[in-house]
């Protein structure tokens, strides 16, 4: 099926690029636009990702009297079933466009954020048609609700938002990602803060429904007006009227070729970056997911929990600005072993006792491994294999991000019923990040062959 799939990536844009105005008659170059409007999509992904969905973990809890694990479960299930087609999304926006696969996506996560607002009263009314238990039809519609944020939201408006700006630069794609990075990270430190407010005011449930009608009324309009797929679908060459960077081309603009999806799965260093990129999501995912869980086994309160997020975010976003930066003038392999050992600072300050000193190691360890990570994650497939299919093979990586996400939680949920804490996990953290580092030396520092000998 992939391989069909793979094959047909022509594209086949419903709506042109010259609709409702042309790019070419904006006065500088569209992509810094592009650029502004592909951050903002990115942000408004947020109730599906996990820091937007962590909010409402507690009230899940009480209001549908599910348990933690059942709550973990039912995301990782969600989550998971959202990863098995999320290559398929990728190729889609290949085909369609960015336009309409954002589109798409924004209705579709309006539509399950309505859907979950009525997720109290919605569970008894399954429960009287279906016979179920009110318990289990609480559960089934939580991973359809998951499933629908997850992969509308994380998924498919994340990889839409993000590939577009990449595929708008070229000789300044680092600098244009360390532009989005900024602006993105200050976006989702502050998102929990705006969705409890959201929450306090209104309610848990009337929250998600504001957000979901949001949504289809203005997110839709202003991706249907912004958006746009690609210089090339607007009758414009890349970075029309941009000074080229000298020394640029060699690090930022990717190879003469684009590679097929097909053609990129022979390449072992795609699957280096997909292992790493992979576990850093279970892991970060975990931490985020029971953040409130791990500090009150610290002895710790749930407001010194949240208050955590705002120094790792500050130093993510300056590993991210910098990391971006840096990958127009050195080769990204560096920024793979930088996210190996950040991982590994944070997991082993998990696994020693809380003090002064692993709660540095905590902050600085999560927040450069998150900064790092946005750099890999926007710019080693263009950078690696091209711009044509990067909607499929950035899917495909998306997949497994997503599928790390899901597993994360449900995994420490388990780790800390089994002994009762979770250092543990900081255990798991070292252990296999080594081990995945040492295995990708081969493959990452050997001189890269055409993908076609391979």
């Amino acid at each position: 099926m992939f391989k069909e799939l793979a094959i047909k990536t022509e594209k086949n844009h419903l709506i042109p690029g010259h609709i409702p105005f042309s790019p070419q008659k904006v006065p500088f170059y569209y992509g810094w636009i592009v650029l502004l409007a592909g951050a903002l999509g990115i942000l408004f992904s947020i109730p599906g990702q996990t820091m937007g969905v962590s909010v409402y973990t507690d009230h899940l809890i009480k209001n549908l009297n599910l348990s933690r694990v059942e709550i973990s479960t039912a995301y990782m299930i969600g989550t998971l079933t959202s990863a098995l087609i999320m290559t398929k999304a990728g190729i889609f926006y290949d085909r369609f466009g960015a336009r309409v696969a954002a589109a798409g996506s924004t209705v579709g996560l309006g539509g399950c954020l309505i859907l979950l607002s009525y997720s109290g009263s919605l569970s008894g009314i399954i429960s009287r048609i279906s016979g179920l238990p009110l318990h289990h039809s609480a559960f089934a519609l939580m991973v359809v609700g998951f499933l629908g944020i997850r992969f509308f939201g994380q998924g498919v408006l994340t990889l839409v938002s993000r590939g577009m700006v990449m595929r708008w630069f070229e000789s300044h794609r680092g600098f244009a990602a360390a532009l989005m990075g900024i602006f993105t990270s200050f976006g989702f430190s502050y998102a929990p803060r705006v969705l409890q407010g959201m929450i306090d005011l209104t309610s848990w449930d009337k929250s998600w429904m504001i957000m979901g009608f949001f949504m289809i009324a203005a997110v839709l309009p202003f991706i249907l007006i912004v958006f746009r797929d690609s210089p090339e679908d607007c009758g414009m060459e890349i970075e029309e009227s941009l000074k080229i960077k000298k020394g640029s081309h060699n690090n930022s603009g990717g190879p003469e070729h684009s590679y097929t999806l097909q053609e990129a799965r022979k390449d072992p260093r795609l699957w280096c970056y997909m292992a790493l990129l992979f576990f850093w999501a279970l892991y970060n995912t975990a931490f985020t997911f029971h953040i409130t869980s791990i500090f009150s086994s610290l002895g710790k309160t749930n407001s010194q929990a949240v208050a955590i997020f705002l120094p790792i975010s500050v130093i993510s976003i300056c590993a991210r600005f910098l990391g971006s930066w840096l990958s127009d003038l050195i080769d990204l392999k560096f920024h793979y072993y930088t996210l190996v050992f950040s991982i590994m600072m944070g997991s082993i300050a998990l696994w020693l006792p809380y003090n002064t000193v692993t709660a540095v190691l905590l902050i600085f360890g999560m927040g450069m491994a998150g900064g790092t990570f946005g750099v890999l994650n926007a710019l080693t497939w263009p950078k690696l294999y091209g711009r044509e299919h990067l909607g499929a093979i950035s899917g495909m990586a998306m997949s497994f991000i997503v599928a790390g996400s899901a597993v994360g939680p449900w995994l420490f949920s388990l780790m800390e019923r089994v002994w009762g804490h979770y250092r543990y996990t900081g255990l798991m953290g070292v252990g296999v990040t080594i081990m995945i580092g040492l295995f990708s030396l081969p493959a990452l520092f050997r001189k890269p062959a055409s993908l076609q000998e391979i």
